[in-house]
Order: structure tokens, then sequence, then C-alpha cells
């Protein structure tokens, strides 16, 4: 969900050893940011982490499990969310991919601009957490949980992805994202959706009236109480926990995770099983001196040459479809910063 810690929580996840941050969508903009599967072909297999702004369907849901990401859909305090998006269209852009806002929009005063959010945007919030709350396999964290325990958040989605959890790496993460000041992540604020407009806060109920199923979800009751006690003028109540259901696939402990983690030798075979085939073939081939046409002759060697060219093309083509090989400058890269990193 937009304006829910997300830079902040992507912030703490591509400090982690080895994890990178990609693009899994050509551009961004006003575009809507769907997943691309050119752009998840280019960025490899990871691991990665990729910060967008999307609403579920069966084809990201399939996509997802194709390309084995993992999806964690965080939200925030609906009312929360209208102020800290009037805040930032006026701090930073009026360019966004769930609605049309323009320069002069900024120029409005409070009540008209979150008028216009509640009507224009709130309802594609309220889309969004509607469809990842039937997702079948996604970890669902509040902007409220995450700003009280970055450290259990953040090891909440390591476990989820069946990554390796160090307690020292997952402190000097905090720590660095602190220190770098790079996040947009407002750390506290939360609860400023209570001086909303009587009327908006009053459309924002209307939103959830069409959903009568939803009626007993963790976060509909959450911020219907927190609307209806800004209404009545009472302290507003914490968000509290979100999660619809604690997925199965986030192990319970790290040695559950590691005892379903894949072997390197095994990750290695799936990754780069064809092209090893293939480079073995032309090597058999090559040494093999009665071939097509035997290495005695002195023209013996142009088959060999030939049949070479034949798998490095095959070979080529694998890799692109596939992407592996493709991905090693950047593991070794990686593994060599990391032993830098041990040694000092």
């Amino acid at each position: 969900m937009p304006k829910s810690g997300s830079t902040f929580l992507s912030d703490l996840i591509s400090a982690m050893p080895d994890i990178s941050r990609v693009s899994l969508v050509p551009s961004f903009g006003r575009r809507e940011q769907e997943l691309d599967e050119s752009s998840i072909l280019r960025a490899g297999r990871g691991p990665y982490v990729a910060q967008h702004h999307v609403r579920w369907s069966a084809w990201t849901e399939a996509t997802c499990s194709k390309y084995d990401l993992k999806p964690i859909v965080l939200v925030r305090s609906l009312p929360d969310a209208v102020v800290s998006l009037r805040d930032h269209l006026r701090r930073e852009s009026p360019i966004w991919p769930i609605f049309y806002a323009e320069d002069h929009h900024a120029e409005l005063d409070d009540a008209t601009l979150e008028d216009m959010i509640v009507r224009l945007v709130a309802p594609w919030f309220v889309n969004f957490y509607m469809s990842w709350r039937t997702a079948p396999d996604a970890l669902m964290i509040s902007y409220e949980e995450l700003i009280a325990d970055p450290a259990g958040a953040l090891r909440r989605v390591l476990a989820f992805a069946g990554a390796e959890i160090d307690e020292k790496e997952i402190a000097k993460a905090i720590a660095s994202v602190g220190v770098r000041r790079k996040s947009r992540f407002n750390v506290g604020v939360a609860g400023r959706g209570a001086a909303l407009q009587p009327a908006s806060l009053r459309s924002i109920l209307a939103l959830f009236d069409f959903y009568p199923q939803a009626a007993s979800d963790p976060y509909v009751r959450g911020v219907r109480a927190q609307v209806e006690a800004a209404l009545e003028g009472a302290a507003v109540p914490a968000l509290g926990p979100v999660a619809i259901r604690q997925p199965e696939s986030a192990p319970a402990a790290p040695a559950a995770a590691a005892a379903r983690k894949p072997s390197r030798l095994r990750k290695a075979v799936t990754r780069y099983g064809y092209q090893v085939t293939l480079i073995a073939i032309g090597v058999l081939y090559w040494i093999w001196p009665e071939d097509l046409i035997p290495d005695d002759l002195w023209y013996g060697k142009i088959d060999d040459a030939v049949f070479l060219t034949i798998l490095a093309f095959l070979a080529g083509r694998v890799t692109k479809r596939t992407p592996g090989l493709r991905e090693l400058p950047g593991v070794v890269k990686r593994a060599f910063a990391r032993r830098l990193r041990m040694a000092s």
C-alpha cells in the first residue's frame, strides 16, 4: 500500500548481505506497477527486493509462483495514509500511478486536498487491501508493526522468504539505514488521520460498507475503530496486527527454514544444468578423435569448431530464457565484498 513504510522496509531488506534492490517494472511515473516478465528476467534469480504498489490478481499470483517471488504486503491506517499522501503531493511530486494529480493540486487547502484524495485514492487503497486479503500466499505487515519493531518485521520477512536469519546482520541493517537517512520513512508518525474532516472520515467508513463479508477482518475492524473514535473526539486506538493468517510457508524457526531450503548443489544444477550439459557435450566431442571428420586429417578440426559454435549459440539462448549465468558476475562481486567485510 502506498505511504505504508515500503521504502523503509525495502531499505532494510537490501541492507542485508547479498540482497540487492531491483525493479520488476519497465518504468514508473503514472504507469500502474504491474509486474513485468521481461523485467523479472533481466533481474535474474536474486536474492533481491523490489518495491512496487500492485494489487493482487490471479496473474500476479501465477507470476510470483513461476519466478519464486514472495509478496510482502504492507498496509497502513487508511486515514493516516490519506494525510501522508497529502504531504507527499506538496513536498515531493503529484505524479502517481493510482490517480491523476497535477501541480496545482498541491496548492489546495488541507480540507479540499484531503477530500480529493479520499474520493479518488481511498477507493484504490481499499481495492488494494481487499484483493490481497484473499491472496493464498502473502505476508501482511502493518506500518504500525513496522515502526514499533523494525527488527521483528525484518525477521518475519526473511523467514517468510526462506532467507538466512542473522541477528547481527539485522541489527547492522537497521543501524545503517538510520545513519544513511536515505529512506523517506517518517518514524513514529501515526494517528494523524484523526484530524481529517468528519465528512472525509465518514466517506472512508462508507467504502468498507460495500464489503460486509470483511466486517470481521482485523484491518477493517481496526480502521473502523480508529475512524469512529476520531468522529467521537475520543483517543484513537492503535491499528494492531493485521495478518489474517500466518502464511504456511513462513517457517516457525530458522532450523525449519534450513530444512526446507534447497542445497547449493541443487540450486546450481537447477540454474546451470542445461549450460553445463551443452559445454560437456562440446568438450567430449572435441577430444573424441573418431568424430565426424577424424582429427588426424589436416581439416579434422573444422567439424569440432562448427559443433562448438552451435552448442555455444544454444547455451546462450538457454541462458537468455532462464537467467543464471548472467547474474554470476554479480554473485561473485557480492561474495567478494562480503569476504572483505568479514576480513575487516
